[in-house]
């Protein structure tokens, strides 16, 4: 059995099919937070209830509250008669109860919820993730080398690389600790929901409130982690707990474990096939990132103008080329070729949004505004002249993605082509409009963007090798077309 632990999370499935297990050392401090649940009070009927609160039992009458409030005297009568009173925080007298007191001072609203924050044991750093369920595993076998099933209906075993620590040594998160988790996690959810169109995924819980550590010491465990070498001249790692895709912060850490953990970094090199004994993890990757900048600086030169533009078009490169030389390659490498199309169009759009700002964002419609749709529609066909059925296309998006798409924070692909057609408006000269110009293509376009989606999914659809072609040599047609924009403009 492995020396750190006996106890071993999965928090997410294996996210693609090369995908490889580790088995990543950590300690796992229990805390609690308050997580708002059952009844709330909404702004009016707080406000009555405070206002019947400091009366302090003098007789309010319905049609002065009306006026202090601004509402209709009939609107603070159902409030009263119809909600306060049936709930048991006002008496037919205008007292308020004992519980309508504690609501007032959210007493009941919020109620201690128990989560789990990890530290790395290799270099004691915090995850930026909040866990509320753990999923524990567990070892079909009782060798040093594990083996596991992570699916129950397969009888596949997984022999994941167990990352070695002796480290038992573990000091609790403080206060700044705790606060920067729960800060990272909550941005995490807010990202995921505004990138992730039409995705299975939801998160278990997505408000926290301040963390408090609990007694209980640090228990050790080790977290599954999942990373692959297909599509990238580096190790891609994936969120062990499912809320982004790839994890930009679990990359950082992989690094970092390589650097301090011997064997961890001769088991990622192996897998890059590294021939030199004496490069280490950092210098193999960047030697492979020159490589990679020269295979699609060859194709498209004006590709180093874009940031993070060359390492989309590497991973697609990679992929495709895979594909190509593989008899029957297996669909989730297909699936993962058309979302690494669709990443390399969200790099291009992002830049497009810095370039050639939507001057106005403010008259984007708001997460309240009924008629979103509606006013997208208009918005676009004021820029660009639209046509009936192209609008119905690019407005399939959630309204309210299209502000923070504009404003350059973090957003569907959709959502920003809203926001480029728009800002089409403020710039006459705009690189991407091309894209009106061809219904044909502007519909091809569109369907790859569907497409991506459904490949990101948890169950993607079967993808033809026809397809596949078919979306690499259509990012081809943009990415030649948008240079050529960028070059008229300057």
């Amino acid at each position: 059995m492995a020396v750190f632990a006996n106890t071993y999370f999965l928090q997410t499935k294996q996210p693609d099919y090369d995908a490889k297990s580790m088995l990543w050392p950590v300690h796992m401090w229990q805390v609690y937070t308050n997580s708002p649940k059952g009844r709330e009070l909404n702004i009016f009927e707080k406000t009555i209830l405070q206002l019947f609160n400091v009366s302090d039992k003098r007789n309010l009458k319905n049609e002065d509250i009306a006026n202090w409030l601004g509402l209709e005297t009939d609107m603070v009568s159902y409030i009263i008669t119809a909600q306060l009173i049936p709930n048991g925080w006002l008496t037919e007298k205008g007292q308020v109860t004992e519980s309508g007191t504690k609501i007032l001072d959210d007493e009941v609203n919020a109620s201690l919820t128990t989560a789990y924050v990890f530290q790395c044991a290799i270099t004691h750093q915090w995850l930026p993730r909040v866990c509320f369920n753990l999923e524990e595993i567990y070892s079909i076998n009782n060798s040093d080398r594990l083996k596991f099933k992570f699916k129950r209906s397969s009888d596949y075993v997984s022999v994941p690389f167990v990352i070695a620590s002796r480290s038992i040594e573990s000091m609790p998160p403080n206060e700044e600790d705790l606060r920067s988790i729960s800060t990272d996690f909550q941005e995490a959810i807010y990202i995921a929901k505004n990138t992730r169109d039409n995705d299975e995924w939801q998160p278990e819980q997505s408000k926290v409130d301040r963390l408090t550590l609990a007694p209980q010491g640090a228990t050790p465990a080790y977290l599954t982690v999942w990373g692959d070498t297909q599509t990238s001249f580096e190790w891609t790692l994936y969120d062990p707990f499912g809320i982004s895709t790839k994890a930009t912060w679990m990359k950082e850490l992989f690094q970092q474990g390589c650097k301090s953990n011997k064997a961890l970094g001769q088991f990622a090199l192996a897998a890059l096939d590294v021939g030199n004994a004496k490069m280490d993890y950092e210098e193999a990757c960047l030697n492979f990132s020159e490589k990679a900048n020269f295979t699609v600086l060859v194709k498209y030169p004006n590709a180093k103008k874009t940031p993070g533009l060359t390492d989309a078009l590497f991973e697609m490169f990679e992929a495709h080329e895979r594909i190509s030389h593989e008899k029957s390659p297996h669909n989730s490498t297909k699936t993962k070729l058309i979302v690494s199309c669709g990443q390399v169009l969200e790099v291009v759009c992002t830049q497009v949004l810095k370039d050639y700002v939507l001057e106005n964002p403010y008259e984007l419609p708001k997460p309240q505004t009924k008629n979103g749709t509606e006013i997208i529609k208009h918005l676009i066909a004021e820029a660009t002249g639209m046509s009936v059925d192209m609008l119905n296309q690019s407005t399939k998006v959630q309204p309210s993605k299209i502000f923070s798409a504009a404003k350059g924070k973090n957003s569907s692909l959709r959502a920003q082509l809203v926001a480029i057609f728009i800002s089409m408006g403020n710039h006459r000269q705009h690189p991407l409009k091309f894209l009106l110009d061809d219904q044909t293509y502007f519909k091809r376009f569109y369907a790859l963007t569907f497409l991506r989606d459904d490949c990101a999914h948890k169950s993607p659809p079967n993808v033809s090798i026809t397809t596949v072609n078919n979306a690499v040599g259509l990012i081809d047609t943009f990415l030649n077309k948008l240079f050529i924009g960028i070059e008229k403009n300057g």
